[in-house]
């Protein structure tokens, strides 16, 4: 039978009683010997002593020597006779009695012990699933969550390195599960996982977040777009033509146009009107109501100081933002809008699509890892760095909570259409290893917790969208809800999202290989 660290304790402090109570004692009988010994006569203290003082005398000092060595033991222990308080667990206490978890929590492991679940999980679900996963261990404590926080794109190389080898996973988007799936086949017979038994847990679109005053000149500019082929294409690489020349184009030169060349080429300024007709009009038109002031838009000067247009996004071999906004890129570019193949596409432009590629992102030194990283630390290098960033949603909402409008300036969130939205799909790794069968169990179980209601719901809280709920986010009876707090930063309860199907694995790699090419990038 296991022996608590509890038990433990109190059998020491019992011990250290007794033996305290025995050191007294015989102090106590010391002393009192001493006390009845009658003064020795001079004759007596000139003979040798007997064994009876010898006795008495040795008495008192071991006696005297106990009482030291037990308070010794007494102050080494802490100095409290109360009940100790056992160390800390390192995930969740372990109790020996069943009837302590709930039934729908399974049976402990062998010799009692809990399940250890060792969960991946990507970095916005942090928060949300450490607060879940205290809550579950306190109901289910036969079942240990080890939580793992970590970018989808290092999870899936590390998985691929034999470095992870997790019981679950949570990713944060599903075309990270498709690149490691197709990735694991050149590698392995072995089963990872099963795609089509993915299980979304939250939901969080990809946004750009941008300064006010560029989003402003964006809106306009969209709102005058006659040749662009959309958002992805033209906010991220503008003016750059569909087929572009390279010749004498040098590498630092391959960025995207400038904000001045953009606007002027979406919005042409007007022909000079003629003063005849306009004298004539005038003549022959009654009082007609002033038209409502046009929005305030950047003059050209304001717009030529702001340079090139600078819409980040995070290196799409490192990131599941990035390569979400890569496909996307990619899909407009090639289709145009339509609801092709992109595959077949990509067999007969994807040449002219790598050269495009080249001409909009080769110049560019440095790219972010993660969208986390991204977003986190851009806005601190300010507008003249960043016009704005292309990361999820639930990424957004730290950087509102802190903004200073006297260091920032004001910043607004944009949905673009179509996007795609992260449903941070969990997956069970190597579902046929036999024994790994009692943890899988329990990460299902784990799975069951998480897709309840008031679970659910309370992802709100962090800024992600619940996977399993189909109610308005404004209809949710919450403490804090941020898409209601941040809405004045253009944060939308009910957004309209249109999204493109996800492609199989060998489009993704076919993708980041000529982007690879593209730009010099690993």
């Amino acid at each position: 039978m296991r022996r608590s660290p509890r038990f433990e304790v109190c059998v020491m402090e019992a011990a250290i009683r007794i033996g305290l109570a025995i050191a007294l004692s015989a102090l106590v009988i010391a002393l009192f010997r001493l006390g009845r010994r009658k003064p020795a006569s001079r004759e007596d203290e000139e003979g040798p002593r007997g064994w009876g003082s010898i006795v008495g005398n040795a008495l008192f000092l071991g006696a005297l020597w106990a009482l030291v060595g037990v308070i010794a033991a007494f102050m080494a222990i802490g100095g409290n006779l109360v009940d100790a308080v056992p160390p800390a667990a390192d995930f969740v206490e372990v109790r020996d009695e069943l009837g302590d978890a709930a039934p729908d929590c399974g049976p402990p492991g062998p010799l009692g012990k809990p399940h250890l679940v060792e969960v991946v999980h990507s970095i916005d679900q942090g928060p949300w699933l450490s607060q879940a996963a205290d809550a579950f261990m306190e109901q289910c404590p036969n079942i240990q969550l080890r939580l793992t926080a970590g970018d989808d794109f290092e999870t899936a190389n590390a998985i691929l390195r034999g470095e992870l080898r997790p019981t679950l996973w949570a990713a944060a988007e599903e075309l990270t599960l498709r690149y490691l799936e197709i990735r694991w086949r050149e590698q392995s017979p072995e089963l990872l996982f099963r795609l089509d038994e993915r299980r979304p847990l939250v939901r969080s679109p990809l946004v750009a977040l941008l300064h006010e005053e560029q989003l402003r000149t964006l809106q306009a500019i969209r709102e005058a777009d006659r040749e662009g082929l959309g958002f992805w294409v033209d906010a991220l690489c503008p003016t750059i033509p569909r087929a572009p020349a390279l010749d004498g184009v040098l590498q630092e030169d391959m960025l995207p146009g400038t904000w001045l060349d953009w606007f002027t080429q979406r919005n042409p300024p007007p022909p000079p009107p003629d003063s005849r007709l306009a004298a004539k009009k005038k003549r022959s038109t009654p009082g007609v109501p002033p038209k409502p002031a046009a929005l305030l838009l950047p003059t050209p000067e304001e717009l030529r100081s702001w340079g090139r247009v600078k819409l980040g996004f995070p290196a799409p071999t490192s990131s599941a933002g990035g390569m979400s906004t890569l496909l996307l890129m990619a899909r407009q570019y090639l289709l145009a809008g339509t609801a092709g193949d992109i595959s077949l596409a990509l067999e007969g432009e994807g040449e002219v699509l790598q050269r495009w590629m080249r001409r909009c992102n080769a110049g560019r030194d440095e790219w972010f890892a993660s969208a986390f990283l991204l977003t986190d630390h851009v806005f601190d290098l300010g507008p003249k760095s960043y016009d704005g960033v292309i990361t999820y949603e639930s990424l957004v909402f730290p950087i509102l909570a802190r903004l200073k409008s006297d260091e920032l300036g004001e910043v607004r969130v944009y949905y673009p259409s179509p996007t795609i939205v992260a449903e941070h799909p969990a997956v069970l790794m190597w579902p046929d290893d036999g024994e790994r069968a009692p943890a899988l169990d329990a990460a299902r179980r784990w799975l069951q917790y998480l897709e309840r209601e008031e679970v659910q719901r309370s992802a709100i809280s962090y800024g992600l969208r619940p996977g399993r709920l189909d109610r308005p986010l404004g209809a949710f009876d919450l403490e804090k809800n941020p898409f209601l707090d941040m809405r004045r930063f253009g944060v939308e309860l009910e957004p309209n999202l249109e999204e493109p199907p996800r492609p199989d694995g060998p489009v993704l790699l076919r993708l980041l290989e000529l982007w690879r090419d593209a730009t010099g990038r690993s």
